[in-house]
């Protein structure tokens, strides 16, 4: 019957890392036989190393010795975790990060949500830290509808269906809400697991011009789902009004001058550069609908 099927689940753990053992570490002993309380036959876990030279294995071989680690092909986490995925050699694929801790019954929850006619769900991530600098951030979802990469099942088949993640999305960026669509678009069904938890601590956000330079993968998401690029004036006043929203949310401090200041490098370098990505996208896509 199905519900014995479902209620012995196999699952692949896959967890894309570069240059984070400390965290990395802490994610695998949330990960490690006993931690999880699925049982540790049901399930194995895979880091794929976008390092170079590769450095996980290394950092993980004599702690935590179960762990089956892969090279990435170091063009960012989109590749990095579709090389986990070719390694899995289950039919779940459960995906988090290096710098995450999954709960305790994180795999078990999972696992006991497997509904036939479903095959994407999404776990619940909080950020236990909260937000005392408006230069942290964490990927927070407490309702549903996101699919952060941080913290979702899918199945190999549904994976493999729609080819995994999108390759050309190389910055930690959209490359996850592109999967979501792409999956949505091709008939899977998903489901919001709220008690299948990922805890996310704040961690400190990289510089405004590295900001600018990610916001290259939205140019590209936009053209690649609507078409034609977005408006500018709405691109520009969504960051602006995302960073602002931060800053006036979160205790007033140094930091709040700083990410003033990086805000404004933020926008400065989509302005030097956006036309220049958009022009990339719009061939990029054309090429693709073989209209080049």
């Amino acid at each position: 019957s199905s519900m014995t099927e479902t209620s012995r689940a196999q699952i692949s753990v896959i967890v894309p890392t570069r240059d984070r053992p400390a965290t990395l570490r802490r994610v695998l002993d949330c990960l490690a036989p006993g931690a999880q309380s699925l049982d540790s036959t049901r399930y194995e876990v895979i880091v794929s190393d976008d390092a170079r030279p590769a450095s996980a294995k290394a950092a993980v071989e004599s702690t935590h010795p179960w762990v089956r680690v892969v090279e990435g092909p170091a063009r960012g986490p989109a590749a990095n975790r579709n090389a986990g995925a070719r390694a899995a050699r289950h039919p779940w694929l459960a995906f988090t990060d290096d710098d995450t801790e999954p709960d305790r019954d994180w795999l078990a929850t999972l696992a006991d949500a497997i509904t036939p006619g479903i095959d994407v769900y999404e776990g619940r991530t909080t950020c236990d830290g909260g937000f005392l600098s408006p230069l942290n951030h964490a990927p927070v979802n407490e309702t549903g509808g996101w699919l952060w990469s941080c913290n979702f099942m899918v199945s190999a088949s549904a994976y493999g269906r729609v080819n995994g993640f999108d390759e050309g999305f190389p910055f930690p960026h959209m490359e996850d809400q592109d999967l979501r669509e792409r999956l949505k678009s091709a008939g899977f069904r998903s489901s919001f697991i709220r008690d299948a938890v990922v805890n996310h601590p704040p961690r400190r956000q990289p510089s405004g011009q590295r900001l600018g330079s990610y916001r290259r993968a939205e140019v590209r998401y936009y053209v690649k789902h609507h078409g034609v690029p977005e408006a500018r004036s709405a691109l520009y006043w969504r960051v602006a009004r995302y960073r602002l929203g931060v800053i006036r949310d979160t205790p007033k401090s140094i930091d709040s001058i700083a990410a003033m200041w990086s805000l404004l490098r933020e926008l400065a370098h989509m302005m030097v550069h956006v036309s220049e990505w958009e022009r990339q996208a719009v061939a990029e896509f054309a090429a693709a609908r073989g209209e080049a």
